[in-house]
């Protein structure tokens, strides 16, 4: 019989899960508020976040994809 945990045979398991971000954290990196990003959640105007419990997570590559749709070509381009 091994002694080793299912802790440790599930640790590193999970890159996903390790990656998500919070909303201070999101903030942060984009200069933002956690207000602001409340706002886009309410507006629907933000990146795509998930509920892991009750906390609001976001994930590196949907913001990363959402960023990239940011780009505007001219001062008249629809803001979302």
């Amino acid at each position: 019989m091994s002694s080793e945990s299912t802790t440790d045979r599930h640790r590193g398991d999970t890159p996903l899960l390790d990656s998500l971000m919070t909303p201070a954290e999101l903030a942060r990196r984009l200069g933002a508020t956690e207000r602001t990003l409340l706002e886009w959640r309410v507006r629907g105007t933000g990146p795509a976040y998930l509920h892991v419990g009750r906390r609001v997570r976001y994930s590196p590559a949907v913001v990363e994809a959402w960023l990239a749709d940011q780009f505007h070509t001219s001062t008249t381009d629809d803001v979302v």
